[in-house]
């Protein structure tokens, strides 16, 4: 029996300059300081350049790690990309097993709706989730399929005022909200689907944290457990002995 559920982890090529440069340059809340600030265990400052290809390093860990905690659990695990030409690639991360389903669309909210309305004809239930942190305990998948017995949209927020995982059991377009990437975005989705009647339920018990800035790598390192991701701890130990990350 195929089935029921797809679980899909919108990934991009893990290439410097291309992923985690929030992480590298820092944002205006923390007056941009990041990954390209921190000193070596030689007090010399590492610079963008090399910040950008650890950036790159530590983001390919948390595609492996996802892609291979989710396999064996009783749903398709599947690759979301808009970078199809980076197929060969990307099976270097996600195994020779996963499908890889080509995206496209002008936002964000545009490729989350195209994946819904591909998959929606072959699964009852279709969870999309970020892959900006390496690990998720399965029960949030968990309580996600069972909120989606009773709801056609299921979302976990983010900390940072959007959400990390969206699921679907019947096709609406939600992603009509006037800004992404605003940190308003939970909040304009809620309220649309109040406004339009769709049952929905939001797991505020289950927020998740992208790793975006350098404040939120400094929360991994402290919280990620020893049986958690392993390939990214693997990673932050080695970045520990040659960088001073911990202040």
């Amino acid at each position: 029996m195929s089935p029921t559920t797809a679980l899909v982890l919108l990934a991009k090529s893990p290439e410097p300059k291309n992923v985690k440069t929030r992480l590298v340059n820092g944002t205006s809340d923390n007056d941009y300081i990041g990954l390209k600030d921190v000193p070596d265990t030689s007090g010399r400052v590492i610079g963008q350049a090399e910040a950008y290809h650890l950036a790159a390093d530590l983001y390919r860990a948390f595609l492996i790690d996802r892609f291979r905690q989710h396999q064996g659990h009783g749903y398709d695990v599947i690759l979301g990309t808009t970078q199809p030409e980076q197929s060969e690639f990307f099976r270097t991360i996600t195994g020779p097993h996963v499908h890889h389903h080509a995206v496209t669309g002008a936002n964000l909210g545009e490729i989350m709706y195209g994946i819904f309305k591909d998959l929606l004809v072959r699964y009852q239930y279709v969870i999309i989730s970020g892959s900006d942190f390496p690990y998720l305990d399965e029960g949030v998948i968990k309580q996600v399929c069972r909120a989606l017995s009773s709801h056609d949209i299921v979302l976990v927020p983010a900390y940072d005022g959007a959400y990390n995982i969206v699921g679907m059991s019947q096709l609406h377009n939600i992603f009509t909200i006037s800004r992404w990437s605003s940190g308003s975005e939970l909040q304009e989705t809620v309220a649309l689907l109040k406004k339009r009647h769709i049952t929905h339920a939001v797991l505020d018990d289950t927020k998740l944290l992208d790793i975006d800035t350098i404040e939120d790598l400094r929360l991994l390192m402290r919280d990620l457990s020893d049986d958690q991701a392993p390939i990214t701890r693997a990673l932050l130990a080695e970045l520990l002995e040659r960088l001073q990350l911990m202040v």
